[in-house]
């Protein structure tokens, strides 16, 4: 296990935390996007897949899930 990758990933996953209760929804969601990216990166490490595509498709998964997550519903107050 790269100890980069999973420090990374940690410290983006405490500012996404920090952010998003804070009530900076928009950066919070990137940095969760990096904190998904670099927790791919960790997993897939000795994979055959090139990291850059690791990190990306970590990324956009994490945006989108944290993005259904955080969306706006209406109706609901």
């Amino acid at each position: 296990m790269n100890i980069l990758y999973f420090t990374l990933a940690i410290v983006s996953l405490f500012l996404a935390i920090f952010l998003n209760k804070s009530g900076q929804r928009g950066i919070g969601l990137m940095a969760s996007g990096f904190a998904g990216g670099f927790a791919f990166l960790v997993v897939f490490e000795g994979s055959r897949y090139p990291l850059s595509l690791v990190f990306i498709s970590g990324f956009i998964a994490t945006v989108f899930f944290e993005y259904i997550r955080f969306r706006p519903r209406f109706g609901e107050d």
